[in-house]
């Protein structure tokens, strides 16, 4: 018999936005729903304000961050759909430059 060995994670990312759309906030609902049913959410989505006089923001200047427990053998796929989603979301642009951080 095998245990599941389960890890915690912290996620956060930010800079998805452009001048002209998308919004990381929104982008954080797809990407919740593509992994809740591989991750057990342990808080709410949190919303990070950073600093509204940053002269190179693009729009609204806030972050995401979440705290998830999810089986060790699952990390992975997980942080790969992650970064499929932001790839695929954001819009480029000379202003956005996309971050992830997993801790």
């Amino acid at each position: 018999m095998t245990l599941q060995r389960d890890t915690i994670l912290h996620i956060g990312f930010d800079d998805t936005d452009s001048l002209q759309g998308s919004c990381t906030t929104h982008l954080a609902t797809i990407i919740i729903e593509e992994i809740d049913s591989q991750v057990t959410f342990l808080d709410y989505p949190r919303l990070i304000r950073n600093n509204p006089n940053i002269p190179w923001k693009t729009r609204g200047n806030g972050a995401i961050g979440f705290t998830i427990k999810i089986a060790e053998e699952e990390v992975d796929q997980v942080i790969v759909t992650i970064k499929r989603s932001i790839e695929n979301y954001y819009q480029p642009d000379e202003n956005t430059n996309p971050g992830l951080v997993v801790v």
